[in-house]
């Protein structure tokens, strides 16, 4: 799962950012990655059972762009705590009853009502912030930081 960010910015800070060079570009592009995906991690660990969806958050570089996300095929159910679910009702696939642990006993139903949630979009956030980051760490490059 990917939240595409691209950074418009202020006019100020795209001239400021075209002041530096190409190091220097990088070096602020990459601070504001490792932030971000310092505060994607944190914000996925606070979902886990597991741990699966905190490890399947991931940072990579394809040429000049960095990556942040969450693998799907490490925590399919990262969309579903990030996008939230609907109410529905769940049935057995293929038994007659649903059966659960409750304490020390066992729970039997035909449905059960599920009252869905509302999600809590960590990547969502993180694309909010990504201007005000990446404008902090440009004016740090440009004062040498």
């Amino acid at each position: 799962m990917r939240i595409e960010v691209t950074l418009t910015g202020t006019e100020a800070i795209r001239d400021q950012f075209a002041r530096l060079n190409r190091a220097a570009q990088f070096k602020a592009m990459a601070k504001t990655s490792q932030e971000l995906y310092e505060y994607i991690e944190r914000e996925a660990d606070k979902h886990t059972k597991t741990g699966a969806l905190f490890q399947s958050v991931f940072q990579m570089r394809e040429g000049e762009t960095f990556l942040i996300g969450n693998d799907l095929q490490r925590a399919p159910h990262a969309a579903f705590v990030h996008w939230g679910t609907r109410p529905r009702d769940i049935r057995p696939k293929r038994k007659k009853v649903l059966r659960w642990a409750s304490g020390n006993y066992f729970v039997f139903a035909k449905v059960v009502k599920h009252p869905g949630y509302k999600g809590d979009p960590w990547l969502k956030r993180a694309a909010a912030m990504a201007p005000a980051i990446f404008e902090r760490h440009v004016i740090a490059t440009l004062k040498g930081k």
